[in-house]
């Protein structure tokens, strides 16, 4: 019993993001019904499903898809910055990982860096950011917003955003789950100068 409420105390941050329902979880997306109007219009790319004690912060980035973001446990604080601030963000890379845990030790560890993946960051801490280092970033204008259960917050492709989660009251979780479709506009990536245009995916209705 010791042992088991130990290992649950490490995994008291851990965090279920980016998982794919359909892939994992398929016995769930028949309780996901799309939106109507995306059926018709919009192509879908990945549903995935979001989960944790609500305690964790994504820092802030942006992602290459239209996003629908339905929150149905706990709250989310957005920050948000225009893609036309993003000569301000100072866009970084960073490889993508593979995290194994070793039964022996009790402990996660990363196991190796991907070759062919990179995750979008920017180096800037939003809440004390250091203008001597990143003097640009004074000039980005922010949004701010929440979303509680039952919201859903549309945000387009390549819009960078920070997310803070905080926990459902009663069950101590934060769930949500997200639509990612093909977006109108996009760019390449990674590429930090490249200024976004209409997607070739959709040129035929212009």
């Amino acid at each position: 019993m010791a042992a088991t409420v130990d290992f649950r105390r490490r995994l008291a941050s851990a965090y279920l993001e980016y998982s794919s329902i359909p892939d994992y979880l398929p016995e769930l997306e028949e309780d996901i019904p799309e939106f109507p109007f995306a059926q018709d219009l919009l192509t879908r790319r990945h549903l995935n499903i979001w989960l944790g004690d609500g305690n964790t912060l994504g820092k802030l980035h942006f992602d290459p898809f239209d996003n629908f973001l339905c929150q149905i446990r706990g709250k989310k604080q957005l920050t948000l910055f225009d893609p036309h601030d993003n000569s301000k963000m100072y866009e970084g890379h960073i490889p993508e990982a593979e995290l194994g845990y070793n039964r022996v030790s009790g402990q996660f560890r990363r196991k190796k860096l991907q070759d062919s993946t990179a995750m979008v960051m920017a180096p800037v801490d939003i809440v004390d950011p250091d203008f001597e280092r990143f003097p640009a970033f004074a000039e980005a204008r922010p949004l701010n917003c929440t979303i509680n259960e039952g919201d859903v917050l549309f945000m387009p492709a390549f819009w960078w955003h920070e997310v803070q989660s905080y926990p459902n009251v009663t069950e101590g979780r934060n769930l949500a789950v997200n639509f990612w479709y093909e977006p109108f506009l996009t760019k390449e990536f990674p590429c930090a100068h490249c200024k976004l245009d209409v997607n070739p995916f959709y040129r035929h209705l212009l």
